[in-house]
């Protein structure tokens, strides 16, 4: 086992995105795309005036979901811990207790981050993209009331695609149809 996780990051260490921009501009793109609106770096209601207020990554709504907000993170490798955890305290410190668009509450919040990522090694990318966005998503559900959203990139046989806390019974899927 610790020959399978010293070898996450392998010889190819680069990124599947260039920024968090670039990641989240992908990600709003496949909302659009299947029915949602979007607002990006958003102000909560009460920081309007403030000289520099609050700014939420990206907020959607869809009739059958609700308005959902997401901080961005893009990682590079399992040792970004620290990022997960500065997202954590974003939303819970900041975005959580507000509202937006005068007086609405936000249902959902997210953290998304790559979960196909260039450096994930393929020996090890089972265990990388099963166990740990598991492990991850549990922990982050049930300490903190956050979730994980997870966006797969378009590929030749399906549109891409959005799940917020995948493998579980409460999860969301947006996009993602067949192309044929």
């Amino acid at each position: 086992m610790r020959k399978i996780l010293q070898s996450i990051g392998g010889k190819n260490n680069k990124m599947v995105y260039q920024s968090e921009k670039e990641l989240l501009d992908m990600i709003e793109k496949c909302l659009i795309e299947n029915g949602c609106e979007t607002w990006r770096e958003e102000i909560p209601d009460a920081c309007r005036n403030w000289e520099k207020p609050y700014r939420v990554d990206l907020i959607f709504y869809r009739e059958d979901i609700g308005f959902v907000g997401v901080e961005g993170k893009n990682t590079r490798s399992m040792r970004q811990g620290g990022v997960i955890a500065d997202a954590i305290n974003q939303i819970n410190n900041q975005y959580k207790n507000q509202t937006y668009f005068n007086g609405k509450n936000i249902s959902h919040w997210c953290i998304v981050i790559p979960r196909e990522t260039a450096w994930i090694d393929d020996k090890v990318e089972h265990i990388v993209t099963t166990e740990v966005f598991i492990f991850l998503q549990n922990f982050l559900g049930k300490m903190f009331n956050i979730n994980i959203l997870e966006y797969t990139p378009e590929q030749k046989w399906r549109k891409a695609r959005i799940k917020i806390n995948n493998n579980s019974q409460k999860s969301i899927s947006i996009g993602g149809d067949s192309k044929w």
